[in-house]
């Protein structure tokens, strides 16, 4: 085994094992497209940054969403549209990258701040030297150009991917087997497809809802699946974050490896209090 390949594993290992953890001990927190705070616009480079910083020593996996502009270049952006998060109007895909770069984000009460739309490029450079690693959820079938976007930046072992549909799951498996993967997984058959994935042990995560019975949850476990769920408290609890007890339930019911959360400096320190 060559030195690179031993370092390829150790760092695979460490990243796994930050995730893998068992109930009772630490939950790595997904920070949902960098956390639901006023102060800072969605997705932004200075959300990313102020919500890391809070997390410490811990790493916070920043989940993002990415599309692809008119040129052919990739941004992060929730929405087909640039309207609600943006000074501009109109779809990014329709987009050049000179209008694009011309415009400022702006904050959830609608203000205008100098910050611009971060590109794909941008955030994998940014996050390299940062306790922040990635969930993408890519919202168009441009999968290979990201994933060789992320291989270019050698920080595959930092990522995790999200995927809904199984032939989008079989697709992105095929790009490489250095990131881990997730599937939505709310049936036993659900399950059987992404088994049946040729994946190595313990890349596979599986994204979790109130459908997925506990029996399938414990089968998962035995099967070294790590398992996640979403908090979604902007849609389910007006906007605000779940007091401490409430997360920790959560965790616990559905024995979770990984918590989603629009709250994430909240959520992570409702965990951390239980360690």
């Amino acid at each position: 085994m060559s030195i690179s390949a031993k370092s390829f594993q150790y760092f695979t290992a460490c990243f796994i094992l930050c995730l893998a953890n068992v109930v009772n001990a630490q939950v790595r927190i997904v920070a949902h497209r960098g956390g639901l705070y006023e102060q800072f616009p969605e997705s932004s480079l200075s959300l990313f940054d102020a919500t890391a910083r809070s997390f410490k020593a811990d790493t916070v996996v920043v989940e993002i969403d990415i599309r692809e502009s008119k040129d052919g270049t990739l941004y992060l952006m929730h929405d087909p549209t640039v309207d609600r998060t943006s000074s501009g109007k109109g779809k990014l895909e329709d987009l050049s990258d000179k209008e694009l770069n011309t415009l400022r984000l702006r904050k959830k009460d609608g203000n205008i701040t100098a910050e611009h739309i971060p590109t794909f490029d941008e955030v994998l450079t940014f996050i390299r030297n940062r306790n922040i690693n990635l969930m993408l959820d890519i919202k168009a079938p441009i999968h290979e150009k990201v994933l060789e976007q992320v291989k270019k930046h050698k920080l595959e072992h930092r990522l995790l991917v999200l995927t809904f549909q199984n032939d989008i799951t079989a697709q992105v498996a095929k790009t490489g087997q250095n990131f881990l993967l997730s599937a939505l997984i709310e049936s036993g058959e659900a399950w059987k497809s992404f088994e049946q994935i040729p994946m190595q042990p313990g890349k596979r995560v599986a994204y979790i809802t109130v459908k997925t019975t506990s029996t399938l949850i414990d089968t998962l476990r035995q099967k070294n699946v790590l398992i996640m769920a979403d908090v979604s408290e902007d849609q389910r609890n007006g906007g605000k974050p779940l007091n401490a007890a409430e997360y920790r339930t959560k965790v616990s019911r559905q024995k979770l490896d990984i918590l989603i959360s629009d709250f994430p400096i909240e959520a992570r320190n409702a965990v951390i209090s239980e360690r």
